[in-house]
């Protein structure tokens, strides 16, 4: 009886930490049991059965995640095993205990001990002896090394791209070739990579963050130029134009933001811009900036005059000039025209302007560095000298490119898009702006202002937001049921395929609906907790992927929820883990509706290649790498990742490992065609080098991190080949965590969802000897005051994981300087090296 009582038991212990099921499986042999002491004698663990608690069906669960070594399982977390298995958190902490026993892991080494477990550390020689030397002889296995780095050339735009800066705190208004010119002549210009640079102390630019979407003031370090062939031409939406290199990264909306090369885009494409331009603080006389508007629109040189039809306006002009300059004007009549005549001075203040014709107008210096009040008071100005009103649109007119692109950028500060037409007439050239759309109805604000009261600007007409944008919020959407509101559009276009761009109005309707999710969400978790059978805004049929059937489905749809336990528990826990996924979702729509509301979208229309053969031009923004007007760009670090690809692949004597390579390319940066220039540069046969590296694309961060968990599987199936993975790469590592969570909001579950990354290429590096080499983003410290800004994305989470860290910046003549900045054994230091056919060599 006393045996019987005793298997009893251990049944009854086994039942706390293990499945119905694989207790059904689970035999217990009568010779485990001693009956002389009736203890239970110690057995043996070699595989995960061998496990206390772990039967078939629990060890199948666990393989199939990844888990299929008593080291995997050593150096999991009980949580993890929880998630995974279905078991108690107390049983995974048993299993992990036994594990890390049977790996004899969890037990201290003497130093010397260590030291020789370290000597079978392996080296991959990154091409420069330099560099190697920095790093202690190459990039080492059973650690995570990080490269970080600054701007990269080739990034550039056409000539006569128009830019807008500040120096100190004046607004400047030009096309990048003046403004390189300007600085050259003060600043000298320097060789830089393959053109040349201008150093910058006192500008600054506005820049945007795709990720919180706020624009601010940035300071700009360098004016970059080289000379290129060919530059491609992007036609977009409203009229605008994009000439850059194909290199060069734009930011668009595929299934959210994504930075692409421009080379990779095709018609359809939506490109993101901002929809308002920050405007400066200088205050001008609501009457002189009303005047410069008219002046601008309508005077002329020769003579110094304007010229109008309008009584009102002549009057406005002759008492506007008695008051400002102290003479009355002259003014001369004809065939119904007033024609109203300035002195001398007038001319003195008016400037440039004073001596200006309809082909070289352009918006007065005051008026670029004004405040919205002083702009809204120019465009009226404008508009009742030179504009037109209709019931579809509001349109300027002018020969002046110019002047056509100031107006713009002005319409834009006061968060306006307009559109922007050429008519050729004879040998002139018109260039027409419209404001339609929704757009009509926020120029509103400009018509007080107007002294000739402009008729009211009918509302409505095309919206704002694409059809890309509709399909990314209904996708979110789907997951919900909630009823339909009144037939309306936005219902429509969270439920149905709509090819349509929609209205401010309709997203505010469409957030409406996520807001009202997260109100239903809310009360059947009431429910749940109180014990009623909740009223759910999605479907029961989630169940299934919890483990229960439609028939037992259908039971608690219509009866409620079970009463016995603990069945009652699994379907509430399974309900409320799906509250909480989906009130993250609804909290996410919400977010991105916000951001979007500061964003402008335009179609690609057209790519083309043309030919060019001239200087391009880019601004060094450290911060952010990007500027307002045109669209941004953003720093990869390619090249070392590329050529360690290739180095690793060679013998021990060589510098290498004999190993394979693994990359994941997180921002298409991966380029067969180098890997092949790397390899037949130092002797090695391309076609091989490409079979011995698998290249895998992640398209957000969830499929970054599965993408690890599938390594692990080709790791394993090569672990016994000729040619082992010796090498990890990521590339690049922040850049999905960066763009998907938006906004302080949801800092600390990026990090979260970064630290479990970082951990599982830690424990890859460790259980199969391997280099993992991530490169990584940058931003700045706005705290830094003195020396360089830049600091790599990630935080403390990622600076206290990577074991080496290494920051790349451009070196003179071509040359690239990396610091060590952080490791655990080597001291700081620096090397130079260059990028060559080679890859990287001294």
């Amino acid at each position: 009886m006393a045996r019987k009582k005793k298997v009893e038991d251990e049944i009854k212990e086994l039942e706390e930490f293990e499945e119905l099921d694989d207790l059904e499986e689970l035999s217990i042999e009568e010779d485990s049991i001693e009956e002389s002491s009736g203890s239970t004698k110690k057995k043996e663990i070699k595989t995960l059965e061998d496990l206390p608690g772990v039967g078939p069906a629990t060890a199948e669960k666990l393989r199939e995640a990844g888990y299929d070594t008593l080291e995997a399982i050593a150096v999991a977390s009980p949580l993890e095993l929880k998630e995974l298995a279905g078991i108690s958190e107390g049983a995974a902490l048993k299993i992990i205990q036994a594990a890390r026993e049977a790996a004899n892991i969890g037990t201290f080494m003497r130093a010397d001990e260590y030291l020789q477990k370290r000597a079978v550390v392996g080296k991959i020689t990154t091409g420069s002896k330099a560099l190697d030397k920095l790093l202690g002889g190459g990039i080492e296995t059973q650690a995570i090394s990080e490269v970080f780095g600054e701007f990269g050339s080739g990034k550039c735009f056409a000539k006569d791209t128009r830019v807008y800066y500040e120096n100190d705190t004046l607004v400047h208004f030009e096309t990048i070739e003046e403004m390189y010119e300007k600085y050259k002549a003060l600043n000298g210009e320097i060789p830089f990579d393959t053109g040349f640079a201008v150093p910058l102390e006192t500008v600054s630019v506005y820049t945007f963050d795709s990720v919180t979407g706020e624009v601010k003031r940035t300071k700009a370090s360098y004016l970059y130029r080289e000379k290129v062939r060919k530059i491609l031409q992007i036609n977009l939406s409203k009229g605008r134009t994009l000439k850059i290199t194909a290199v060069h990264p734009v930011l668009v909306f595929r299934d959210g933001l994504k930075w692409v090369r421009a080379g990779e885009l095709r018609e359809g494409d939506i490109l993101v811009g901002i929809r308002k331009v920050p405007a400066n603080t200088a205050s001008v006389a609501n009457e002189k900036a009303y005047f410069l508007g008219l002046f601008v629109a309508e005077g002329t040189s020769n003579p110094l005059s304007i010229t109008t039809a309008s009584e009102k306006l002549k009057e406005f002009i002759v008492s506007f000039i008695k008051k400002h300059d102290g003479y009355e004007p002259k003014v001369e009549v004809r065939r119904g025209l007033y024609r109203i005549l300035f002195r001398k001075r007038t001319a003195e203040w008016l400037g440039e302007l004073s001596n200006s014709n309809a082909q070289n107008k352009k918006i007065p210096e005051e008026i670029l560095n004004g405040n919205e009040e002083v702009i809204i008071s120019f465009l009226a100005g404008y508009l009742d000298g030179d504009g037109h009103v209709s019931k579809s649109n509001v349109e300027f007119v002018t020969k002046s490119r110019s002047l056509a692109e100031g107006l713009v950028f002005l319409l834009k500060r006061i968060g306006i898009s307009p559109t922007v037409s050429e008519k050729v007439v004879g040998e002139e050239t018109y260039y027409r702006i419209f404001i339609t759309g929704e757009d009509r109805a926020a120029f509103e604000r400009v018509l007080p202002a107007s002294l000739l009261k402009n008729s009211k600007i009918p509302s409505g007409g095309v919206g704002r937001y694409p059809p890309a944008v509709a399909k990314y919020l209904s996708k979110l959407y789907t997951r919900f049921r909630l009823p339909k509101k009144d037939g309306e559009t936005a219902y429509h276009i969270l439920t149905r395929n709509k090819d349509v761009w929609f209205t401010e109005e309709t997203l505010e309707r469409i957030a409406e609906y996520f807001k009202d999710a997260l109100e239903r969400l809310e009360l059947a978790r009431k429910a749940i907790e109180t014990g009623e059978t909740p009223k759910l805004p999605f479907s029961w049929t989630v169940l299934r992927k919890y483990g229960f059937n439609d028939r037992q489905i259908s039971n608690y749809r219509t009866r409620g929820l079970p009463k016995r336990e603990p069945r009652r528990s699994e379907v509430i826990f399974a309900l409320m883990k799906e509250i909480e996924e989906l009130e993250r979702t609804a909290k996410d729509a919400l977010k991105f509706i916000e951001l979007i509301k500061k964003l402008e979208f335009y179609e690609v229309k057209s790519v083309e290649l043309v030919d060019y053969n001239d200087w391009v031009y880019d601004l060094v923004v450290p911060e952010t790498h990007n500027f307002i007007a045109p669209n941004g760009l953003v720093l990869h670090n390619t090249q070392l990742a590329h050529t360690l690809a290739v180095m690793v692949q060679k013998s021990p004597e060589e510098g290498g490992l004999r190993g394979s390579v693994i990359w994941i390319d997180t921002e298409n940066t991966f380029r067969p065609e180098r890997i092949k220039q790397i390899a037949e540069n130092r002797g090695m046969d391309p076609d091989e080098v490409l079979k011995n590296i698998y290249v895998a694309r992640a398209f957000n961060s969830n499929h970054q991190m599965l993408l690890v968990e599938k390594a692990e599987e080709i790791i394993k199936q090569k672990a016994a080949s000729d040619r082992p993975v010796k090498l990890l790469v990521v590339d690049s590592l922040t850049g999905h965590f960066r763009s998907e969570y938006v906004g302080r909001g949801t800092l600390a579950e990026r990090q979260q969802k970064l630290a479990k990354h970082l951990a599982d290429l830690h424990r890859l590096a460790n259980l199969y000897d391997i280099a993992v080499f991530v490169t990584n983003q940058v931003q700045a410290r706005p705290d830094a005051f003195f020396g360089d800004p830049t600091r790599p994305i990630g935080g403390h989470i990622l600076a206290h994981s990577a074991t080496v860290r290494v920051y790349l910046r451009k070196g003179k003549a071509g040359k690239r300087v990396a610091r060590l900045i952080d490791s655990p054994h080597l001291p700081e230091g620096e090397a130079a090296f260059r990028i060559t056919e080679k890859g990287v060599e001294d």
